[in-house]
């Protein structure tokens, strides 16, 4: 079962970041799963009202019970396990199905760009796994992610990292000013996954 931060306990539990979208739940007397509070966390990037305003957001739809799965949902986000398996199928060369998981992932409602930013996202985590692997036991990581980030940051060179990060960060500017934004962002994973072939300079 996911975990859940409960409202009796629920201040005490959460990872101090996110503290103040957990006393919330507790004032709102829901049931908030750990990893929807990392996901709102997250989204507001720092910004506690921000991150509040997601909470309340995600109460009303909810019914008193917040799930990750509804968090990800409201916010038009992809699964974590999916982000993992499209960014692998990418950085291993395997350029059809990673468009098929990117085209699956829209069909689901995933915006293109939010997609983007999360390979973006999870490229420098890998990164600081690759630099710190102690990193991979901070608290808040789920097990499947610490499993499956130290085998990809062991597996990958930090010129392999470091050119996704260079060749994300600039595929991610273009799609955001693209007129269609999924094609743009196929073109990107297009990009990575030849560069994938390529030997690190």
């Amino acid at each position: 079962h996911p975990r859940v931060l409960l409202a009796r306990h629920c201040c005490s539990s959460a990872p101090a970041a996110t503290r103040p979208a957990a006393a919330a739940s507790a004032k709102e007397a829901v049931e908030i799963e750990v990893e929807a509070v990392d996901i709102i966390a997250r989204a507001a990037d720092g910004s506690v009202r921000d991150g509040l305003s997601l909470l309340d957001q995600t109460i009303a739809l909810s019914g008193g019970s917040v799930s990750a799965q509804q968090v990800r949902d409201m916010l038009g986000l992809a699964n974590r396990g999916a982000v993992f398996d499209l960014f692998h199928a990418v950085v291993s060369g395997e350029i059809a199905t990673a468009l098929e998981q990117y085209r699956a992932m829209y069909r689901d409602g995933v915006d293109p760009i939010v997609v983007l930013k999360d390979l973006l996202e999870l490229t420098h985590w890998l990164t600081r796994v690759k630099v710190a692997p102690d990193l991979i036991k901070e608290p808040g990581v789920p097990e499947e992610e610490r499993v499956r980030g130290a085998k990809i940051a062991q597996d990958l060179t930090m010129p392999v990292l470091t050119r996704c990060w260079q060749m994300l960060l600039k595929g991610l500017g273009e799609a955001q000013i693209a007129p269609v934004p999924l094609a743009a962002g196929e073109m990107v994973l297009v990009r990575l996954a030849y560069a994938a072939d390529l030997p690190t300079p």
